[in-house]
């Protein structure tokens, strides 16, 4: 894959990203323990946006999916378990 693209790529992630944050969509934290690495997730108001989509009117989000803790604590085993895939 050329490096130029995967940037492009990157970048253009992560201005969705900054818009969702912008409209309280979504929002970050930055782990503590990778120094830098930001780990992403959807806001309590984001979360009933997305609930109202057809696609996911049948599934129930964990209650803990928009919580900025819960996310820091179950971060660390994602990753591990992502690096370890």
């Amino acid at each position: 894959m050329d490096p130029s693209f995967a940037a492009r790529r990157i970048e253009q992630t992560r201005r969705r990203l900054a818009m969702l944050r912008a409209k309280g969509l979504a929002d970050l934290i930055t782990l503590p323990q990778t120094g830098r690495t930001r780990a992403w997730f959807p806001t309590a108001y984001g979360v009933q946006l997305a609930s109202e989509w057809p696609e996911l009117r049948e599934h129930r989000p964990s209650r803990t999916v928009s919580d900025p803790t819960a996310v820091r604590l179950k971060a660390g085993h994602t990753l591990t378990v992502t690096e370890t895939a």
